[in-house]
């Protein structure tokens, strides 16, 4: 189907090649899909779009699918293409394109990065509140940033609970963000600790989260290993 549908294409003068709304979300799932499984040719596109914007500065990668390539990019390659996006974040003044670059940040691999963005959402000058939020949040689904989100979390709660604490959907929002991954005795312990020295006034939106991290350590327990089983004997084949 990846390459069937193939990706975006322009025309001579530039303009985007636009075909029915079904066949582009359907083009567009797909090729998010065949980034994230790691297939050669996808990771390759993007990373040509990615090269082509920062040696001419001219952004011609297709709207529809430039948050698959801004995240893909940042997590294949160096950390001047972390930067590069980081400036074009500061620089731009479209809202929807600020939010894309701002995400795409948070796929990076590098864990010293991921943790300067996640520190970095504290200053409001750099990052707004709403947005500090999604910052946070997509750490934890990164698989290289969730235990690095999850410490976050515990270390500066007094001061994302002053600041979120009254928005109650905001607050329920990030505190389902990250722990929602968390899936080890350990992590379990970690919050019901957390929840005893520092829980104030969000019992409702924790205990909905202890009862998400004691479901994904059942999980864990009763099919992960007969999941491995049944992959491997899979993949033999």
């Amino acid at each position: 189907m990846y390459l069937k549908l193939g990706w975006p294409t322009n025309n001579l003068d530039k303009s985007f090649v636009q075909a029915s709304y079904q066949h582009e979300e359907l083009r567009r799932e797909v090729i998010m899909l065949a980034c994230s499984f790691g297939n050669k040719h996808c990771h390759q596109q993007a990373a040509t779009l990615i090269s082509d914007w920062i040696s001419s500065n001219r952004n011609r990668i297709p709207l529809n699918v430039r948050d698959i390539v801004y995240c893909t990019g940042v997590s294949l390659m160096d950390e001047d293409v972390w930067e590069f996006i980081w400036m074009k974040f500061h620089s731009t003044t479209a809202v929807s394109e600020k939010k894309i670059l701002l995400e795409a940040l948070t796929c990076s691999d590098d864990r010293n990065l991921l943790n300067r963005l996640l520190n970095l959402s504290l200053n409001s000058e750099v990052v707004l509140d709403q947005d500090a939020i999604d910052v946070i949040i997509h750490v934890a689904r990164n698989p290289h940033g969730r235990d690095l989100a999850w410490k976050f979390f515990r270390e500066k709660w007094k001061i994302l609970n002053a600041r979120y604490g009254e928005a109650l959907f905001m607050n329920s929002k990030l505190i389902s963000g990250v722990t929602e991954f968390l899936n080890t005795e350990s992590e379990l312990n970690e919050l019901k600790n957390f929840i005893k020295t520092y829980e104030e006034g969000s019992a409702a939106f924790f205990s909905r989260a202890v009862e998400t991290v004691e479901a994904n350590v059942r999980w864990q327990t009763l099919y992960k290993e007969e999941l491995f089983q049944w992959l491997r004997k899979s993949l033999a084949h």
